[in-house]
């Protein structure tokens, strides 16, 4: 089997924070499919950072370099502990403590070292840093913890059709689905299909 990378696409970044676009790297939360992973590889990574805003494209291929399953292993536990709190919050239940103090420890080690700085309440790296394993998953963690802090939790939703999180900055706040266009029309559709 040849090795595919993801290729990004804005519908992948609809959470409204990276916290939330982080933890929705995956294709289906209700319903996990076969071959669910998003995140499959350093490369996979750092095309995420790039298509998140979150890098250029020399920080990217930086990130993209980085060897060893180790590294993306643990960008995969921090999406998960992140995927755990967010949708703890949507779901008006108190969050995991086991999965914040992961994101913490994962932040401070990044911070202790000096491996990762501050631009106001966002992690800052040091163009030479993107290629380290550690700095790099501190960002996420530090990500993670400043939007636990930050959002607004009456605003985060949960999509019902595939569990992808978001911020609903509708005017309303009825916001329903992470896409109309997506999981919105599928619902349609299933729901025609019913009553026929």
């Amino acid at each position: 089997m040849a090795n595919t990378h993801t290729e990004w696409v804005q519908g992948h970044f609809i959470g409204g924070h990276p916290a939330l676009d982080l933890a929705n790297a995956v294709f289906n939360r209700r319903v996990p499919e076969e071959d669910n992973e998003l995140l499959k590889s350093a490369q996979d990574i750092g095309n995420w950072f790039k298509a998140s805003g979150l890098a250029g494209a020399r920080e990217a291929t930086a990130v993209a370099e980085i060897a060893g399953e180790p590294f993306v292993e643990r960008i995969h536990a921090v999406r998960e502990a992140a995927a755990k709190i967010f949708g703890s919050i949507a779901a008006k239940e108190l969050p995991a403590t086991e999965a914040l103090g992961f994101l913490f420890k994962c932040a401070a080690s990044g911070l202790a070292g000096g491996a990762v700085g501050l631009n106001g309440t966002r992690p800052d790296l040091a163009p030479a840093r993107w290629r380290d394993p550690d700095a790099v998953t501190a960002v996420l963690a530090m990500l993670s913890i400043e939007g636990f802090f930050t959002l607004p939790r009456e605003r985060l939703r949960s999509c019902p059709r595939c569990g992808w999180l978001f911020l609903d900055t509708s005017r309303g706040g009825k916001r329903r689905w992470c896409s109309m266009r997506i999981c919105g029309n599928r619902e349609k559709v299933s729901r025609h299909r019913e009553h026929a």
